[in-house]
């Protein structure tokens, strides 16, 4: 007697999610409207550091970026280009970054990368565009060395197919471009 009762509850059952679509709620369906532009969630910029020229020396200039990590802080650098005033001007004209690469940083070949090692980074820097002097390469450099968790910068110039060769860079090779009356991190 169980059986009959089981297949008539389950008959019933299926014929209700059979019908329970066509009665739906009751509203027709309607075609996407656009609005405009998705909401983008913008911060409060961040002030952080960033190396410009004056008189050919490296100095320190407090600029606006998304935020401090070492990505938007190089964004920031390279789009200072075109706005430095206050006698202030930079190498970086001309040149464009096109990827940013944060890797661990291993001194040697014979050293541990260690998952404990996780704020010992290194910054890969490819730049398009004109030749990348002496003077651009400190200012990429030191700025990302600003950063306390960026050991080493390596920069590559890329050009379309093919990029050239990660050169390592520290900011202490740098020194002489120091300011005057100020100095440079390592």
């Amino acid at each position: 007697m169980k059986a009959p009762r089981l297949r008539t509850a389950l008959a019933a059952l299926l014929a209700g999610l059979l019908v329970a679509p066509a009665a739906a709620c009751g509203v027709a369906p309607t075609g996407v409207t656009d609005a405009g532009p998705a909401p983008v969630i913008s911060g409060t910029p961040t002030l952080v550091t960033i190396y410009l020229l004056r008189n050919g020396r490296l100095a320190p200039t407090r600029v606006a970026a998304r935020s401090p990590h070492v990505n938007d802080v190089l964004d920031a650098l390279f789009k200072a280009s075109g706005r430095s005033s206050n006698r202030l001007s930079t190498a970086l004209t001309g040149l464009t970054p096109t990827q940013v690469q944060l890797v661990r940083y291993a001194p040697d070949a014979g050293s541990r990368n260690d998952p404990d090692n996780t704020l010992s980074l290194r910054v890969r820097l490819f730049v398009t565009g004109w030749k990348i002097t002496r003077t651009a390469m400190a200012q990429i450099t030191c700025t990302a060395r600003l950063r306390p968790e960026i050991w080493a910068v390596e920069i590559a110039h890329a050009t379309p197919g093919r990029n050239g060769p990660l050169k390592t860079h520290t900011c202490q090779e740098f020194w002489d471009l120091a300011p005057k009356d100020g100095h440079l991190p390592p």
